[in-house]
């Protein structure tokens, strides 16, 4: 399926949002800024409730590059991995390193990861408890995101053919909810997003922190900074998934300094039959 002949689901798009209550704005129709942004969390609780995302079989490639203190590569490791529905969860199995195929070791240990996955999704599904597994790290468009800024529109601007509106987010003033490792970073940072004006859905993020992050008391590490962009693309039938994503880290861990950048790229989404779902 080819991502970029997105025009012809508009119909089909449009129908839904006006079914979700979620049309299009008007001509001439002026949204603030807060309004744009829920509305655009309503879109995505939507596509998740639905579980569109798991629909779809994708290839990545990972690469992650060891940076000098001057922002230099210093050494650089590529993966290749398979994105797909496993027990209803969104699974990405490693498949090649440099891209060469695993040899029997890799091969074994991928296999272990993948039978500990479907073990921790089906304990997870049975305890009535979202059966994905736990990612400290994860970062989704949802009420709980949106509730840690202030936001303003920007600008307007045309990005992969879409009219988007540009959102400037600031963290709100005062004491903000802590409950995973991600949020204390959340916290401290600033960015924009980029939502389409055709469907509310979400083309870019840009965010950067605006001060350093302690963890483990402050005395074993700090997160000095992070920045990152990510873009995400629409599918023939509507759906926004990932098309890259690039994070640049710098950690010092007692007396290491790691700076990092993450780069994931994926390729073209190919739709499951819905048999095979």
């Amino acid at each position: 399926m080819r991502v970029d002949g997105i025009r012809s689901a508009a119909a089909a798009v449009g129908a839904l949002l006006a079914a979700a209550g979620l049309a299009a704005p008007a001509t001439g129709q002026e949204w603030t800024a807060q309004e744009i942004v829920e509305r655009a969390v309503a879109r995505a609780d939507g596509q998740r409730d639905a579980q569109e995302h798991i629909r779809y079989h994708s290839r990545f490639e990972s690469i992650t590059e060891k940076l000098s203190g001057d922002g230099e590569v210093e050494e650089a490791e590529r993966e290749t991995y398979e994105q797909y529905p496993l027990e209803g969860v969104l699974y990405e199995e490693l498949v090649a390193r440099e891209g060469e195929p695993l040899d029997a070791d890799d091969a074994r240990e991928e296999r272990e990861r993948r039978r500990e996955f479907v073990e921790e999704v089906r304990e997870r599904r049975a305890r009535g408890v979202d059966p994905r597994p736990e990612d400290e790290n994860r970062v989704e468009l949802n009420d709980d995101f949106i509730s840690r800024y202030q936001y303003s529109i920007v600008g307007e601007e045309v990005r992969e053919g879409y009219d988007c509106w540009i959102i400037q987010l600031v963290p709100r003033p005062g004491d903000l909810p802590v409950n995973r490792r991600i949020d204390t970073a959340l916290n401290k940072s600033t960015g924009r997003l980029w939502i389409v004006k055709e469907d509310f859905g979400l083309s870019r993020v840009e965010f950067e922190m605006d001060e350093p992050v302690r963890f483990w008391g402050g005395i074993a590490g700090v997160l000095r900074n992070t920045v990152g962009r990510l873009q995400f693309i629409r599918t023939d039938e509507g759906t926004w998934v990932p098309k890259r994503i690039d994070i640049r880290l710098d950690l010092r861990i007692v007396f290491w300094n790691l700076r990092r950048r993450i780069v994931r790229e994926w390729d073209e989404y190919a739709l499951i039959p819905e048999t095979d779902q």
